[in-house]
């Protein structure tokens, strides 16, 4: 229709403007091409987002990134859409497993080796011991790979034989894992299980000399440590061929390369004097494993959201031909596929069925020593905790660590005072809930997060606007505060450093003191029903001040002169930061913090510990 209103004199201008359309259309076309998002684990010693990401960004790319603090992180993004894919190992998918979601699907497996599965763990008999039965391994010679080697052994791999054939010990009055060692130590004659049994040093070392029949085979009984001959894979192997004991619990690989069986050099045992025990009481050659494997491990793979899984699979088959510097070369390198291929699933499946594949995996991660009689009970105080708690549990479950955990959810006080009533045993807490935990609810710290990064620590701070006449903390006397919660870190912070510094009573109480100070205040949290000064209220509007952002927008607005609050709060309510009405337009170079009289460069009154997971408090 433009071609025929245009005149005859005009054609070539209006074949013009059709054709920008047309290269306007196919710019658009191209600017809006499909990407699919890949999460990456971030990790402090390998900084592969900033090198590669940013190569994704690339024109024509069909990838982008998400990052995530962990691979279960990255897996939770996953299942709830926020990203599109990622590479998880064995016990990854079990966690996916274990939500039963129909959304997700398993494209690619990541494989080292053209083999079904990562590999099959067998217990490998002497002839000479007369083991021909299950039944007949109790009062026999056991030899263990040990504990303290690669990831993917886990302690439910390392364990899944002594599951099947020892007769639990359930013993209340120990540990889950002292019920292990004490259930082997009872059933085998002897052992030898080297490497760290538990990460305490000091309780692995009292669990050796308790139970030194688990130690008794190895090469030097007294260190029973990584260092031992026995220790290790192909160590067990050595244990056995050694004649130290009578079965060995081991990795097909490792059996085929000690035994020759491929024609491999040296050969270190004849394969004619030993045989695979199989599940169902068999005997097999070793040179014919089939159908007898006791446990098989996965390889690795690619779970993506169902709507993007084709298209997934499609992309990771395109980049055996990636050139170096392009997208596809970056994918690749964020996929650390390194030596390893990237295989295509036949047929797609769901997390569960791709673990059915795998012979007693599933059954591996479901079996529990004894009966559970307690489960850690973690309190948790909003809903975002709660996700986390259950994501801590089932990842828990799949690397076979016992006790099993329990998520309770409530409210901070409420979570507390379950503490202190031994209806829940632990509970995370904020640095501004710490005192109020140990002084009001008797509970004292069990775990703190550690950093080498100064940043990341937490920096409580007295701050002003910038353009604030006040100078010095002893500018402050007469003025009005505003508080994030009383007994808080900030509120502990100026109290302690007022007092040092004799600007207030020494053997008054916080709450007079702080009230003398200054002239008006809005402290969170004050019971109007106990005899604190009026003044702590004066400035507070219901709960519109309460917690950290609500300090700084007492500032903000003009209520107040001075906020006690975290460093990192003037930086998550300014530049664009917090949309809401009163933050928007909030500058963080119009707030500037107070420095004490030996700081140079940052300026703060006290600092806590970081992370999501600040403090675990346990009864006293």
């Amino acid at each position: 229709m433009a071609i025929r209103n245009c005149g005859s004199c005009g054609s070539w201008r209006c074949f013009l403007m059709v054709l920008s359309v047309t290269f306007l259309f196919l710019i658009n076309t191209c600017d809006t091409i499909q990407k699919y998002h890949i999460c990456v684990t971030e990790k402090s010693n390998n900084k592969k987002y900033t090198k590669y990401c940013p190569l994704l960004e690339k024109s024509g790319s069909k990838a982008a990134c998400v990052t995530g603090n962990s691979r279960l992180d990255c897996l939770r993004k996953v299942l709830q859409g926020r990203a599109d894919f990622g590479v998880f190992q064995a016990e990854d998918i079990v966690v996916a497993s274990s939500y039963k979601n129909p959304d997700v699907l398993i494209t690619n497996e990541i494989r080292m080796f053209d083999t079904p599965f990562e590999f099959e763990v067998y217990p490998v008999v002497r002839k000479s011991s007369n083991i021909t039965r299950i039944s007949q391994l109790q009062g026999k010679k056991f030899c263990h790979p040990g504990y303290g080697y690669e990831p993917q052994w886990t302690k439910v791999i390392s364990e899944y034989f002594e599951a099947r054939v020892v007769t639990p010990i359930c013993d209340t009055d120990v540990t889950a894992a002292e019920n292990i060692f004490k259930s082997s130590s009872q059933f085998f004659k002897a052992t030898c299980k080297a490497g760290p049994w538990v990460p305490d040093h000091k309780l692995g070392t009292k669990l050796m000399q308790t139970y030194s029949n688990l130690c008794k085979l190895c090469d030097n009984p007294m260190d029973c440590s990584m260092n031992d001959k026995y220790w290790g894979p192909v160590g067990a192997l050595y244990c056995l061929t050694d004649g130290a004991g009578d079965v060995a619990w081991a990795r097909l690989l490792d059996i085929e390369y000690h035994f020759g069986i491929n024609g491999g050099e040296p050969v270190h045992a004849p394969a004619e004097e030993y045989s695979f025990l199989c599940a169902d009481d068999r005997l097999v050659p070793l040179n014919n494993p089939e159908n007898c494997a006791w446990l098989s491990r996965p390889w690795a793979a690619v779970i993506a959201r169902r709507e993007a899984a084709e298209s997934v699979q499609k992309i990771l088959s395109s980049l055996k031909t990636a050139e170096r510097l392009t997208w596809q070369w970056a994918l690749e390198e964020l996929l650390e596929i390194h030596a390893q291929t990237i295989v295509p699933v036949d047929s797609m499946m769901v997390p569960d069925d791709y673990l059915q594949k795998a012979p007693g995996f599933l059954s591996a991660n479901s079996l529990t020593h004894c009966e559970p009689t307690g489960k850690i009970r973690i309190c948790t105080k909003n809903s975002s905790e709660l996700n986390k708690c259950d994501l801590l549990k089932r990842a828990a479950k799949s690397y076979g660590i016992e006790p099993q955990l329990e998520c309770i959810a409530t409210q901070m006080e409420s979570c507390m005072k379950a503490v202190q009533a031994d209806a829940a045993d632990v509970v995370t807490t904020q640095p501004d809930d710490l005192y109020v935990g140990y002084r009001e609810f008797g509970l004292r710290p069990l775990l703190y997060e550690y950093t080498k990064n100064f940043k990341s620590i937490h920096r409580f701070a007295a701050v002003v606007q910038m353009n604030s006449t006040i100078k010095h903390i002893n500018d402050l006397k007469g003025k009005r505060a505003c508080f994030s919660v009383y007994n808080g870190a900030g509120w502990n912070s100026i109290f302690s450093v007022l007092r040092n510094k004799t600007f207030v009573c020494p053997t008054c109480s916080s709450t007079t003191a702080l009230g003398e100070f200054f002239s008006a205040s809005c402290v969170p949290g004050i019971n109007k029903s106990q005899n604190f000064p009026s003044n702590l209220k004066a400035l507070c509007e219901n709960n519109l001040y309460s917690g950290e952002s609500g300090a700084f927008r007492c500032l903000a607005g003009g209520k107040g002169e001075v906020a006690f609050i975290e460093l990192n709060t003037i930086k998550e309510n300014t530049d664009g930061a917090n949309s809401e009405p009163w933050a928007v337009d909030l500058k963080s170079n119009h707030f500037r913090a107070l420095c004490l009289d030996d700081q140079s460069e940052e300026c703060y009154l006290s600092w806590a510990t970081p992370g999501q997971v600040r403090i675990i408090l346990v009864p006293r």
